[in-house]
């Protein structure tokens, strides 16, 4: 038996539309077109099968994230505690700090005081002495303004209200400034 001849089926007629504007978008299209299908599919199948590795690392953050909102949520309290002792620390440290002014107020005052002298209200603020004395006699009342007037630490020394009264002595009120307010 003879071969069989090789039958060709051309739907298109590319022989006649060759050289027509149709005929080469046809035959770029069929050439070219596919492997860029091939290429789009290709860029499709991998945005695809990395959507899963995207969507197990977004799984993980939100676990961890999840993890560490516990943990600070259970160190909460210890937080709250540790600014609040930090806060007492602060406070203490700035007293501390002021308490040297009256620690050597009181000092100087007890030194300035002489015998048969002695305060019933003694306020001693940053830079004022505001104090209620009483002395016994008249040479304690001038000895213990003497005292005052030469001290180096007290300034603008006053005496207000002096009452004199036959039971309990000399009552008179001190107000003074401290010397180390004036150097701030």
């Amino acid at each position: 038996m003879p071969a069989a001849p090789k039958i060709s089926i051309n739907l298109l007629g590319l022989e006649q539309q060759e050289h027509s504007p149709l005929g080469r978008f046809i035959g770029w299209a069929t050439t070219y077109g596919r492997y860029i299908m091939v290429t789009t599919e290709m860029i499709v199948l991998i945005a695809f099968l990395s959507r899963f590795s995207l969507d197990r690392q977004l799984t993980d953050l939100k676990d961890e994230i999840m993890q560490k909102q516990d943990i600070i949520a259970a160190n909460q309290d210890l937080e709250t505690q540790f600014r609040q002792i930090q806060d007492s620390l602060n406070k203490m440290k700035a007293l501390l700090t002021k308490q040297e002014i009256p620690t050597n107020t009181i000092n100087t005052l007890h030194m300035l005081l002489p015998s048969g002298t002695y305060f019933q209200t003694l306020t001693i603020n940053d830079s004022k002495i505001t104090s209620q004395v009483v002395s016994l006699t008249v040479q304690s009342f001038s000895q213990f303004l003497i005292n005052l007037s030469t001290t180096k630490q007290l300034s603008n020394i006053e005496i207000g209200t002096v009452d004199k009264q036959t039971v309990v002595g000399i009552q008179y009120t001190l107000t003074a400034q401290l010397a180390q307010a004036g150097k701030k």
